[in-house]
């Protein structure tokens, strides 16, 4: 029961999200997004969503100033996402992508790394949502501005280009490199879907594909993703742990995986891939 409890403190299923969709003290948050088609979440999103669901757009609400894919969004601009969207320190944030485990661990770690402690995710996402004929809506509520202040970012939760460099020279075996990538990608046999990118993985880094972390679409039991990171991986809840993935998006999964199964010292390669590979 304790363990049922705990993944219930990071993910909800879509039968109590029914039951909760109009509650004024939650903000449920769309944030579908597809790699190359960065305009295809929005208008799904306009299409139709969950009732009462904000649209949080993961091309925007990054920091564009640098030249790379997503990196992590300025205080600025969550805070007048925030502002926008009526949302407050305590309310419990809810967050669906398409499929459940593709982009809402990104969204989960931004409100996170921000100071927020109640965020789930939808087990199956908005497909598994339609999946069980639960209503859906074209509207878009309007909501009343917050006053809410962010005071709150847990800057030690993201890591530059220089600190990985240092951890690599290092080589601590208590620290520890996921790539969060395919295998072919990691192992160098596929091409990687950005362009000037090389093929190949960061030195010493270990292969745990964001996708494994679900068995069809829904995130795995608690005793699996236990094997999957103690025992597959040799991973312990001593290790400080660094994901990565092309461009921070989907290793954010696995830090939600690793968050939930109690480990504390999680960070995200904020440049990953899209940074460490490109060809000069």
């Amino acid at each position: 029961m304790a363990l049922i409890n705990l993944i219930s403190k990071f993910v909800i299923n879509c039968e109590e999200l029914f039951t909760l969709k109009n509650s004024c003290n939650i903000r449920i948050i769309d944030c579908r997004w597809y790699l190359n088609k960065p305009n295809r979440g929005r208008l799904e999103y306009t299409n139709s969503h969950i009732e009462n669901a904000i649209y949080f757009d993961i091309e925007k609400l990054s920091d564009n100033s640098i030249k790379l894919p997503h990196m992590f969004p300025s205080t600025e601009q969550i805070q007048n996402f925030i502002i926008i969207n009526g949302i407050n320190i305590n309310h419990e944030i809810i967050i669906y992508d398409q499929v459940g485990f593709f982009c809402s661990g990104r969204v989960w770690f931004i409100f996170k790394v921000f100071g927020f402690k109640k965020i789930r995710i939808l087990n199956g996402g908005f497909s598994e949502w339609t999946k069980n004929n639960l209503p859906i809506t074209n509207k878009i509520k309007k909501t009343e501005k917050s006053n809410f202040r962010c005071n709150s970012f847990e800057s030690k939760r993201i890591v530059n280009k220089k600190e990985l460099e240092k951890i690599i020279v290092k080589n601590d075996c208590n620290t520890k490199v996921i790539d969060a990538r395919p295998q072919n990608r990691f192992l160098g046999i596929e091409k990687e879907p950005r362009p000037n990118l090389k093929k190949g993985r960061i030195k010493n880094s270990i292969n745990i594909p964001f996708e494994v972390i679900t068995d069809n679409m829904l995130i795995k039991n608690f005793d699996e993703l236990e094997h999957l990171i103690f025992n597959q991986n040799k991973i312990k809840k001593k290790n400080t742990i660094v994901c990565y993935c092309g461009s921070g998006v989907t290793a954010c999964n696995i830090i939600f995986v690793l968050t939930l199964l109690g480990i504390k010292e999680v960070k995200l390669y904020d440049g990953s891939w899209a940074e460490w590979g490109k060809i000069k």
